[in-house]
């Protein structure tokens, strides 16, 4: 088995299914969900900037009854 060994770790950012583990570990029923809803939509034209934009979503209702 391999030995890694760090003197100094630094993590900016953890996202999605990512994780740290340290010491002697067993990841056991480990699980992840993620819903992600995003977007700018259409935008035309030329040297166009958005600046402070901000975002509406609606959900629609569930056809299934849920």
């Amino acid at each position: 088995m391999a030995q890694i060994i760090f003197k100094h770790l630094t993590v900016d950012q953890i996202r999605d299914a990512s994780g740290i583990y340290s010491g002697t570990n067993i990841q056991s029923k480990y699980k992840a969900n993620e819903r992600r809803f995003e977007g700018n939509g259409k935008i035309v034209g030329d040297q166009n900037l958005l600046q402070h934009n901000k975002h509406l979503i609606i959900k629609r209702p569930d056809c299934r009854g849920k």
